[in-house]
């Protein structure tokens, strides 16, 4: 996970608005008609948002990455943050934030958080558009956990890295709980929970009798780039509203130090994949 790769530019037309308006039957006077449009804050016609989807589908596809593999797309989520006009010139930049082997072996999912944007740098959506693939082989045995953010694998991984981390040992000496560490994919969530007793990971478990203490929930693309950044910006995505945590919140704030211990593991742990 974490690869990113940017698509070749495509320049929207009115024939590709014109197009769509027919093909969707959405011929409303915003997209067909300048006079109207005119009257409108736009000033002139604009693109349908799903329009902005199909042609990121279209960039995809010029990348070639799945052509020989690819079996299905898993769901589209996808947020609309500026208008797309004719004579826009747009590309997608593309990272992989999921690479999850299926129980038959023979298929995975692989998440892809995308941004389209213009060539003078807007940003016309930002979305995530999962798909399912062929696997190379149907032996998952040798499936590296290092970036399987919210899975077992990678839950386990995880503990083990602490139990060798002195520093977050000292941290949590005195406390009895459970940690939540939760991913968002769009088309599905996986959690798991670190069970800590008096400086000791004791498990990674999928859940526990009365739920996590609390939880860090964050979305795929965030846990990609939490873990791999330059610097640890935890706090930073916090205030941008990137992390969120839930439950509870005393115990949270006196964890604080094992929190930023437990994603500097995180951390460590995605950077074990890279060698």
């Amino acid at each position: 996970m974490g690869q990113r790769w940017t698509t070749p530019e495509r320049e929207i037309t009115a024939a590709d608005i014109a197009a769509f308006a027919t093909l969707s039957g959405d011929t409303h006077p915003l997209h067909t008609d300048p006079d109207y449009a005119a009257t409108t804050r736009f000033g002139e016609p604009i693109a349908h948002g799903p329009l902005s989807i199909a042609v990121t589908m279209g960039l995809l596809h010029e990348l070639r990455l799945v052509d020989e593999t690819v079996v299905a797309l898993l769901g589209t989520q996808w947020t609309y943050l500026a208008p797309l006009r004719a004579g826009d010139v747009v590309l997608a930049e593309v990272t992989v934030t999921e690479a999850r082997r299926s129980r038959q072996g023979t298929t995975g999912a692989v998440g892809r958080d995308i941004e389209l944007r213009t060539s003078t740098g807007t940003v016309v959506g930002r979305g995530a558009l999962p798909v399912m693939v062929r696997a190379r082989e149907a032996d998952g045995s040798a499936d590296d956990p290092a970036r399987a953010f919210g899975t077992l694998a990678w839950g386990e991984a995880l503990a083990d890295l602490l139990a060798g981390d002195e520093a977050f040992a000292a941290a949590t000496a005195t406390w009895d709980g459970s940690i939540g560490l939760v991913c968002d994919h769009g088309h599905a969530q996986q959690q798991v929970q670190l069970r800590v007793y008096r400086g000791r990971v004791l498990e990674a478990v999928r859940r526990t009798p009365g739920g996590p203490t609390f939880s860090l929930h964050a979305s795929a693309r965030t846990w990609t780039d939490l873990a791999l950044a330059p610097a640890a910006d935890l706090i930073r995505r916090a205030n941008r509203g990137e992390v969120t945590t839930s439950g509870d919140a005393y115990e949270y704030i006196r964890m604080t130090k094992a929190v930023h211990l437990l994603v500097d593991a995180v951390r460590e742990l995605a950077g074990k994949e890279e060698q």
